[in-house]
């Protein structure tokens, strides 16, 4: 869990022009490893926190250009228009309104809980060295995160 009692919890895409403040602790961790994940990331996987929307405050929205991928899951992806990278991504509405952020984003200072699984490991590039749960194939994947996030967001204020 995380341990991190300085709210709100700052962070910002590389080059800053979009920033965001959340003012609960995280408690969904997880790596995904789908194709979309891979090319949004620009990486192998995307390590995000999963985080109530309305715990969340975003600075410089305007600079955030925002994309839908296929469907399901239906997220709205949003990268920083000035460097490109990925500041957050959009999933639900109302109550049920769930931002993931990517920890790179996040202070190297700032405590965030462990990564609690990794998802859609059948695309992996890349094995994972620890003992972490793995799911492969598409439902065993969206089953085992939205658990995960359900849990998790139960526990936040």
């Amino acid at each position: 869990m995380a341990t991190d009692t300085s709210l709100p919890l700052r962070g910002a895409c590389e080059c800053g022009a979009c920033s965001f403040e959340v003012h609960t602790s995280p408690k969904a961790r997880f790596r995904c490893h789908c194709l979309i994940c891979q090319a949004f990331n620009g990486k192998p996987f995307a390590d995000v926190v999963a985080i109530r929307a309305k715990d969340v405050t975003l600075k410089g929205v305007d600079n955030i250009s925002f994309k839908k991928y296929r469907s399901p899951p239906n997220f709205d992806r949003g990268l920083c228009r000035t460097c490109g990278n990925p500041v957050v991504e959009v999933m639900g509405a109302g109550p049920l309104k769930v931002m993931f952020i990517p920890t790179s984003n996040f202070g190297p200072e700032t405590r965030l809980p462990p990564v609690r699984m990794d998802i859609f490991y059948h695309r992996r590039v890349m094995d994972m060295a620890d003992s972490l749960p793995k799911y492969s194939g598409y439902f065993a994947s969206e089953f085992a995160v939205g658990k995960l996030i359900m849990g998790g967001l139960q526990g936040s204020s």
